[in-house]
């Protein structure tokens, strides 16, 4: 804009002659290069005009003070809980005294609350479903999003027994969408109304009395895992676990409720009803040597397959691997700037910038148009 000042229109000067009858009758200007740039006040307008727009169009932040660090809780109050007052006394103590937390509880669904209902929390009950932590965190996501505005940076706690059936398919994506590590305060899980039922492990053939432990409540699981040397490379599923190891077949009853099945979809574990108990036979055959018994998915199937019957996986723990993924590494607060949303409203100085570039460059016409050209000598 500057250098565009640099050259000067003017038009040239009139002289009486005879011949101008012939000239056509139209403006004609000349240009030549200045020294200094001309017509000040209009270099000014436009350029001021220019700045405005391009602000506005950068689409600016006001950056906070710096250190300051908002905390997110994500509190669960589901029925996987055990110890409801344990878990608000720790989501108090993550929470602190400043007044850029947030408090995030879920069971089902997930909700903001304000940090001084604490205690009206702690005194009521625990919701009668199993909680999801995918509710929690996409509403944290969001959170995190406005807090980005006022802070520099966001600190994300969970307060929760974090077992299996609070994960689902878009727990790990939602997860992924955290820019940083996550802080983890884990209470005691709840546990199942049939926890205290009996499990015998058979490795032999079943006898009269496993048949009458099974009808008095215990479950009898009848599994000789090394009864076969053929193993080979198969996928074994149970519930949502599956896993593919060298893996050997034995017989199983067609007749029960199928626990576990092969890839091909054959039964590898059935359960029949035996009076308060049941029988589970489990046809899957563990080759002796080998490090498959060291792998998570193996373990939580063994766990499905050992657990008492009806009782399911939802106070299961979510093992140590899935923490460390949850968790994550690196830093324990995000940064603001990753957390901030591009399809955000933009913000009230964007609007005052623009309103800013119209007012001047409507100053800008004016100028102009009260401005008379400059006749050269």
């Amino acid at each position: 804009m500057v250098l565009l000042h640099l050259v000067a229109w003017q038009r040239p000067a009139a002289y009486v002659l005879p011949t101008t009858r012939f000239i056509p009758d139209q403006r004609t200007v000349v240009s030549r290069a200045a020294t200094r740039p001309r017509d000040m006040l209009l270099l000014v307008l436009r350029v001021l005009m220019f700045l405005a727009a391009a602000t506005a169009f950068a689409r600016p932040v006001l950056t906070p003070s710096s250190g300051s660090v908002a905390t997110i809780v994500l509190l669960d109050r589901s029925r996987v809980v055990g110890a409801a007052a344990d878990a608000v006394a720790r989501a108090r103590t993550a929470l602190g005294a400043g007044d850029k937390s947030v408090l995030v509880v879920f069971d089902t669904s997930a909700s903001i609350i304000a940090s001084t209902a604490l205690d009206s929390i702690a005194r009521a009950p625990l919701s009668n479903s199993v909680g999801s932590l995918s509710a929690g965190l996409a509403l944290a996501r969001r959170s995190a999003s406005e807090l980005a505005e006022r802070v520099d940076s966001v600190r994300l706690v969970i307060v929760s027994p974090l077992v299996r059936a609070e994960l689902d398919s878009a727990s790990a994506q939602l997860r992924a969408k955290w820019p940083g590590a996550v802080g983890l305060q884990r209470v005691v899980a709840a546990r199942d109304s049939s926890a205290k039922a009996q499990v015998r492990v058979v490795r032999r053939a079943l006898s009269v009395e496993d048949s009458s432990a099974a009808r008095s409540g215990t479950t009898v699981v009848h599994w000789d895992s090394t009864s076969t040397s053929a193993t080979s490379a198969q996928g074994l599923s149970a519930g949502d676990e599956v896993v593919v190891a060298q893996f050997g077949r034995t017989a199983v009853s067609n007749g029960g409720r199928v626990v576990a099945s092969w890839a091909d979809g054959t039964t590898a574990a059935s359960e029949t009803q035996i009076g308060t108990g049941c029988i589970r036979n489990v046809g899957v055959a563990i080759p002796v040597a080998g490090d498959l018994a060291l792998h998570a998915p193996y373990q939580r199937i063994v766990r499905r397959l050992t657990m008492p019957c009806g009782e399911s996986t939802g106070n299961v723990a979510l093992d140590s691997a899935s923490v460390r993924r949850l968790v994550g590494t690196g830093t324990s607060a995000a940064s603001a700037s990753a957390l901030r949303n591009s399809d955000a409203p933009p913000t009230p100085i964007v609007k005052w910038m623009l309103a800013l570039a119209l007012l001047l460059g409507v100053a800008e016409l004016f100028v102009r148009a009260q401005m008379k050209p400059q006749v050269a000598a």
